[in-house]
């Protein structure tokens, strides 16, 4: 009896925390803050403002590039910094947000110029960015980048 009474209270405490985050919530507020920053980041980029990423990212902000190395925070903002990495205008070709309550996610289709240490590195990428809303704001604290590679026929 006391096995059965332990199981049931474990299926409701389950049940409703799926029924409480069983997916992405329709926060119309929460899908217009995130994209602003997210476009903030495609300007500060631009422009090379390391000030301003600095503060988009989080500190444990971390990057897998396309080629698969990983990076932090810091790397991106030294190179910024000191101009070894460059950002030319972004072509945004898909973008859209998910919102799970103070987690965020953005997934694009990007086609990017992007230069590190005189070499071009950038092209035709999928990207997901991950959000976080910390102490009432929002902060990116993750990319994945992946390169398409246009199938030869």
């Amino acid at each position: 009896m006391k096995n059965k009474l332990m199981c049931g209270i474990v299926l409701w405490v389950v049940a409703s925390a799926l029924a409480c985050n069983s997916g992405p919530v329709n926060n119309g507020s929460a899908e217009s803050e995130v994209l602003s920053l997210d476009d903030q980041r495609y300007a500060a980029r631009e422009k090379g403002d390391a000030d301003a990423m600095s503060r988009i990212y989080a500190d444990d902000y971390t990057l897998i590039t396309a080629e698969g190395v990983l990076r932090s925070k810091a790397d991106q903002i030294n190179e910024m910094r000191a101009q070894q990495l460059k950002f030319n205008p972004i072509e945004i070709l898909d973008r859209n947000v998910r919102v799970y309550g103070d987690a965020a996610i953005v997934l694009a289709h990007e086609h990017s110029s992007i230069i590190r240490n005189g070499q071009e590195i950038g092209g035709n990428f999928r990207t997901s960015r991950t959000y976080i809303r910390r102490d009432g704001r929002w902060q990116l604290v993750h990319i994945q980048a992946t390169r398409i590679v246009e199938a030869e026929q």
